[in-house]
């Protein structure tokens, strides 16, 4: 059988990927709170995270995104993700997300992303899904819900055929503790919420107390984790 064409190359394509790939991290901001959003947001890439996705079902997403963008997308790869149609990707591109995520492959999505040179991040959960998103031009494909794959089975798929090729971004269950893990198996990138960005991001704005407890829990424990993590990384 005649083997299917890479994707076709994009500089600005190419660069966000490049981005990715060089941090091994994105950091899933899905917020109740847009303010602590964005301040994790900053926090987190001045650690050295290199890309941050803010998922269109947060609460004021175009200002999370488009902050962020101007605050540290000089130096960090600002996207969205939660992408569940096509049409949403104009408005992101023209907001400054570099990459557009989902937790499927919507329609046109990939199209419609390379079209206004938004990095395509479909997701996939079988090797005929995996295939089908690459066919279409899909560079970086999410596994997702990566709690249902394992590394080994990651390695074992890259060790097949074609899907060597491939970038993979499994999300969904993965922490600091073992993105590690993944990312030997030949993972491209690790997509990481709540266990890396803290509780603060979904906190309820208006409840003190809440807030309070999570800023402690941050200082406490989930920074040491991101410090560690993204010395780590570097």
């Amino acid at each position: 059988p005649v083997a299917a064409a890479a994707p076709a190359s994009n500089a600005a394509l190419d660069g966000a990927l490049a981005t990715v790939a060089r941090g091994k991290v994105v950091a899933i901001l899905r917020a109740k709170n847009a303010d602590a959003a964005i301040a994790r947001g900053v926090e987190l890439a001045n650690l050295g995270c290199s890309a941050l996705e803010v998922t269109l079902d947060s609460v004021e997403f175009e200002r999370v995104l488009s902050t962020l963008v101007a605050r540290v997308g000089d130096f960090c790869c600002v996207g969205v993700g939660t992408v569940q149609d096509a049409a949403d990707v104009p408005r992101v591109a023209a907001l400054g997300a570099k990459f557009a995520l989902s937790p499927f492959n919507p329609p046109g999505m990939i199209e419609a992303c390379l079209k206004y040179n938004v990095l395509p991040v479909p997701a996939a959960f079988t090797p005929q899904e995996i295939r089908a998103c690459w066919n279409a031009g899909a560079k970086l494909i999410k596994i997702f819900p990566a709690q249902l794959w394992t590394p080994a089975a990651l390695k074992d798929l890259r060790s097949v055929g074609d899907f060597k090729h491939v970038s993979f971004l499994p999300s969904g269950g993965i922490t600091p503790d073992n993105a590690a893990a993944w990312l030997d198996a030949g993972a491209c990138a690790c997509g990481m919420g709540s266990k890396l960005v803290g509780a603060a991001v979904r906190a309820d704005p208006s409840d003190a107390a809440a807030l309070a407890a999570a800023e402690d829990d941050w200082q406490k424990n989930g920074l040491p984790k991101a410090t560690k993590l993204f010395a780590s990384l570097a």
